[in-house]
């Protein structure tokens, strides 16, 4: 009898620390990105590459999972969402923020892609993309524009 008690209680603390450590590994996680994630901004990105300068086309780009992802570069030179960092400035005196942030990576054409931005105040964009190979510039973007407000209806 003591030995079939002593057997339980064993495998109830075995069950207790499996389940508690299981526990804390999932509260563990890498911090969420506090300056841009789950933001969206509404933006024209514009070609500037010689042959191609002022093509315009309407875009989202969206700071999501950790990732930097625009629609039109995954669609244009084939630009997966990519992980980025961002950092902020804010000038105390004149009540302002400015967050950088930036990407890059190889495209699936084994371009080199880097991406650098800055929001002002949570609401203003703007950009580049530089997209090059061995070391030669191929392709570059202007990104302007603003945030997406939430609710707003689509143009």
């Amino acid at each position: 009898m003591k030995t079939t008690i002593l057997s339980l209680a064993t495998l109830v603390i075995a069950l207790f620390s499996i389940h508690t450590s299981s526990y804390a590994q999932k509260k563990e996680k890498k911090p969420k990105d506090q300056l841009l994630g789950g933001k969206t901004y509404t933006v024209e990105i514009t070609e500037t590459t010689n042959k191609k300068v002022g093509k315009i086309s309407k875009d989202e780009i969206s700071f999501k999972s950790e990732k930097f992802n625009s629609k039109v570069l995954t669609s244009e030179i084939h630009f997966p969402p990519t992980p980025y960092t961002a950092s902020m400035e804010a000038d105390s005196t004149a009540g302002t923020k400015e967050i950088t942030f930036s990407c890059e990576g190889t495209n699936a054409d084994g371009e080199d892609v880097k991406v650098n931005g800055t929001i002002s105040d949570d609401s203003s964009i703007a950009g580049s993309v530089v997209v090059s190979k061995k070391g030669k510039t191929k392709r570059e973007f202007d990104i302007t524009g603003g945030q997406k407000i939430k609710g707003a209806a689509k143009k």
